[in-house]
Parts: structure tokens; C-alpha cells; sequence
């Protein structure tokens, strides 16, 4: 990755996701999948090889995941 992040835009995507989070019925899942999106091109996450517009945050699990 190399180049630095700026914490504000990150922080801010985080929240963004988050608050589109919900159960079936108050999910805002259009708004989710533009936030997954911002998160993933921040943090240069790469795009899922079988799926569009879906990013691969599993390779970055933690073990415990």
C-alpha cells in the first residue's frame, strides 16, 4: 500500500458503513454498498474476481473471524 491514508476519510467511511448496517427491514442497502465501496478504494482492498461491484475484505480477516 505504501502512500498514507488520511484517518478522517476512514473514520468517516467506517461510520458511513455502519450506520447503513441494520436488520432486513432498516437496512439501507443501497447506501451500503456505496459505502462498502469508499471503504474498499481507501483502504486499496481488491475486487472480489467472481463478483462485481463487491470487494475482498476476507483477505484481510483476522484469525478469530
Amino acid at each position: 500500500m505504501g502512500e498514507k491514508v488520511d484517518m478522517q476519510k476512514v473514520r468517516q467511511a467506517i461510520a458511513d458503513y455502519m450506520r447503513t448496517e441494520g436488520c432486513s427491514c432498516c437496512r439501507d442497502y443501497d447506501g451500503h454498498i456505496q459505502n462498502r465501496k469508499k471503504l474498499a478504494l481507501l483502504l486499496d482492498v481488491p475486487e472480489h474476481p467472481e463478483e462485481d461491484d463487491y470487494y475482498d475484505f476476507s483477505v484481510y480477516r483476522s484469525d478469530e473471524s
